[in-house]
């Protein structure tokens, strides 16, 4: 054994030798040292790994010294303690601390002098000693430790000792061992510990070898020390943050790596920085892919935009012919022609309407397959909904003999919340085929309740009729439509199968499911399930009378109208002239309620997003104080076309709603209903605009109800349009500043304000676009589809500006 020993200490000092004399060596440069620094470093790992591999506890001896370093405490030569990265770790509630803690403070009095002995030694005679004590984890509560006093890692010139502390209690062996490795080896990665002079402590990783820097090349010395001036300007942030006790994380390019670096502070047990941790990662691999990620986007967003404008234009140019054929077809009708002109004149009607209804279901389904197409909640009635369907498929089937019978569960609730229009769009559909394949016979609408509970609601709608049926070949392609490329549905029931696969694509929003089943000659059933919510809010109903606007109603009704945008208070003062009424115009809420208060109006009607106050606002106020104008009916002029939106004003104290941009006789409509207005018994067609209705998919500047409104006023309409392109001017300068400043919140405003002049002039596919925008920014939050969004329709709306001069007189 001895000569073992003898020949081990000789082969030490040989090698000991051998190293001095090469650090020795005048010839030796900063690249040699390098070298010999990571041979010595991957020797060093060599030996840690043996060590792990020949562990093993055989006796109270070897136990302690091979007992891991649990952390370490930095004192000062007083033994205060300056840092205690890791102690809160293995202390429990310890409350009972001066403000200035000493090492000695944690030590349990009965083993003190062993401390005191030991670091008296380890000072006087710089050499590291250990002391085994009891040390105060918790009140009343201590643990056995060995103290390390390390002085070759102390520097006591600068008053600075290491102390290593190991719980004798804890299992586990060598695991400094595996954290040095670990941490001496990140790949991709650097991890540096330094204190609030910006001298690194400790340095680990793999990363900063690709530059020809070590461990070495960092410990003892300054960031300053270390980097260039223009990386040291890139780094300095993340190192002062932490210094000064925040956490920050960014990227930073250094050489041609793009590294994410997180830098946080480093506290002691009173909660004061005293250094700071840095890690720094190399993303380079995933920048090159998120930017390849990006293109593809782009390219696939360039894509659906082209598609979009090709089929805005295709439906443009095949509905303005079609509305001329159409409207003369109309016209000859009512001449003189003789049987066979008839005949010719009913083919080419009925060929036209199939024409456009096949343009419309092409745009409604490209609006499904781009998920444009959303399913609201509100709450309605099923019974109404159903009997409403009665009313209309009765009539169709008298039309050919067929009966239709519509048959409903008694266990219906009275109310449910869902998507009434989309709901009806997908009954219509199926109802439309059963009467269009039965000649003879009859078609059945039956609604079952599948499963109840006291929210939710499984309904099931049959619809089944005795027409020509479906071979079962044919079954599986029934739902597929043209655009994936099958030419089966051509030839199943002689259609291009559209209506079917809307249907099967709602159902699919709705979360629901469809069935078919059938027999060639005998007929056909199809089945959805659609699951809604119980809904014990009563729908309003809405019986509205008609008017003529010729009969001047509304002359001398005191009338209110406060609206921010010029270009609606310009139109609304041509309108309430023509009906002779004695109004009242505001440009935001604050001038509205200084009205309310000194004027009794017979109506009020309101823009909801004004600047100071805003319509809710005005509303509120003026029923919370009960005074003037307090009943005066309030009517919500809103570009929110969304049924959440309407109820809340409903709630808040409006009587009504209209939607921007609202025609002439519409409004009229409106304020005689609501002020209850004898009619003369004289009736006229008005058609109720949904609160959620399909925008057109052409997107041309559009000046025929503008044409009416000016009434051959040139002045007028060219003031109207100026006034247009400076709004839409603003609202591009807007954007652009918005997005400059990531101010999601002017953005939406600005969307929101502009809805309706962009809706006046049949810009709706742009009107819509600006919808999403005002709910990404003001309801979702989904702040990261704004500026793709914004900039796409920022380059519309500057080809809609040359459209609107252009259009000027």
């Amino acid at each position: 054994m001895p000569d073992n020993s003898n020949n081990f200490k000789l082969s030490l000092s040989s090698l000991s030798k051998t190293i001095n004399s090469l650090l020795n060596k005048k010839e030796l440069n900063e690249e040699n040292l390098v070298q010999i620094e990571q041979w010595l470093s991957f020797h060093l790992n060599k030996i840690r790994i043996r060590k792990l591999e020949d562990v093993s506890i055989v006796g109270e001896k070897e136990t302690e010294e091979r007992t891991k370093k649990d952390g370490v405490f930095i004192i000062n030569t007083a033994a205060d303690i300056i840092l205690d990265p890791g102690f809160q770790n293995y202390h429990n509630d310890y409350t009972e601390r001066p403000e200035k803690l000493n090492l000695a403070d944690l030590v349990e009095e009965s083993t003190l002098n062993e401390f005191n002995s030991a670091f008296l030694e380890a000072l006087s005679e710089k050499k590291n000693t250990k002391a085994e004590v009891l040390l105060k984890t918790g009140i009343n509560r201590q643990r056995e430790c060995v103290l390390e006093f390390d002085m070759l890692a102390s520097n006591t010139d600068n008053n600075r000792v290491i102390v290593y502390y190991s719980f004798k209690d804890l299992q586990h062996v060598h695991l400094a061992d595996f954290q040095s490795i670990v941490l001496n080896n990140l790949p991709g990665m650097d991890v540096f510990l330094f204190d609030s002079e910006y001298r690194y402590i400790l340095a680990g990783g793999k990363e900063k070898e690709k530059y020809n820097l070590t461990n070495s090349s960092f410990i003892g010395k300054t960031l300053f020390d270390v980097y260039k001036k223009q990386d040291q300007r890139r780094y300095f942030q993340f190192y002062n943050k932490a210094i000064n006790g925040e956490f920050t994380e960014g990227e930073v390019r250094y050489k041609k790596d793009v590294y994410y670096i997180a830098a946080a502070p480093v506290k002691n047990i009173e909660g004061n920085t005293v250094a700071g941790i840095l890690i720094s990662q190399n993303v380079t691999k995933d920048k090159i892919l998120e930017d390849k990620l990006i293109k593809s986007t782009e390219e696939a967003q360039r894509a659906n935009k082209a598609k979009s404008i090709f089929l805005a234009n295709m439906s443009h140019e095949i509905r303005t012919p079609l509305n001329s054929i159409i409207g003369f077809t109309d016209q000859l009708k009512k001449t003189n022609l003789d049987e066979q002109q008839q005949k010719f004149i009913s083919l080419i009607n009925h060929s036209s309407e199939h024409l456009l209804y096949l343009v419309n279901e092409i745009v409604f389904l490209f609006k499904l397959g781009m998920g444009k197409v959303y399913i609201e909640k509100t709450s309605f009635s099923i019974k109404e909904l159903l009997n409403e369907l009665a009313d209309v498929y009765k009539k169709q089937a008298a039309e050919k003999n067929l009966k239709f019978k519509i048959t409903t569960d008694k266990a219906l609730p009275d109310f449910v919340k869902g998507d009434p229009f989309r709901l009806r769009q997908i009954l219509m559909n199926l109802l439309v085929n059963a009467l269009k394949y039965t000649e003879q016979g009859q078609v059945n609408l039956t609604t079952t309740v599948i499963k109840k509970t006291e929210n939710k609601v499984e309904l099931e709608f049959e619809i089944s009729d005795t027409g020509i049926g479906i071979e079962e070949k044919d079954l599986p392609y029934i739902f597929d439509v043209f655009e994936q490329g099958n030419k089966r549905t051509e030839k199943i029931r002689g259609g291009a199968g559209l209506g079917l696969g809307i249907c099967k694509k709602l159902v699919t929003l709705f979360k629901g499911e469809i069935f078919v089943s059938s027999k060639k000659n005998k007929g056909s059933t199809f089945r959805v399930n659609i699951p809604l919510e119980v809904s014990d809010a009563k729908p309003r109903k809405e019986k509205e009378k008609s008017y003529n606007l010729d009969d001047s109603l509304l002359r001398g009704k005191k009338v209110l109208l406060a609206d921010d945008d010029k270009h609606n208070r310009m139109l609304s003062e041509l309108v309430l002239k023509g009906w002779q009424t004695d109004f009242v115009l505001a440009k935001d809420g604050v001038e509205a309620l200084h009205a309310l208060k000194n004027i009794q109006f017979d109506l009020v009607l309101l823009d909801i997003h004004m600047p100071r106050k805003n319509g809710v606002d005005v509303v509120k106020k003026v029923r919370a104080n009960k005074g003037l104008n307090a009943d005066t009916p309030f009517v919500a002029l809103t570009a929110n076309a969304l049924k959440a939106d309407i109820n809340s004003y409903l709630k808040v104290g409006f009587n009504d709603y209209v939607i921007k941009p609202f025609y002439e006789l519409e409004l009229y409509n409106k304020i005689c209903n609501i002020l209850q207005i004898e009619n003369n018994d004289k009736q006229s067609s008005v058609a109720s605009k949904p609160a959620i209705e399909e925008p057109a998919t052409a997107d041309t500047f559009n000046v025929y109800d503008l044409e009416k409104t000016a009434a051959g006023d040139k002045q007028f309409f060219n003031s109207m349009i100026d006034n247009f392109t400076e709004n839409a001017a603003t609202l591009l300068a807007g954007f652009e500043s918005g997005l400059k400043n990531k101010d999601w919140q002017t953005i939406g405003e600005r969307a929101h304000k502009a809805i309706p002049s962009f809706r006046f002039f049949k810009l709706n596919a742009t009107a819509n676009v600006l919808s999403k925008i005002e709910d990404l920014a003001l309801r979702n939050q989904q702040f990261d589809a704004l500026p793709e969004t914004v900039n796409m329709v920022s380059g519309q709306i500057k080809e809609i500006i040359k459209q609107a001069k252009a259009a000027k007189i």
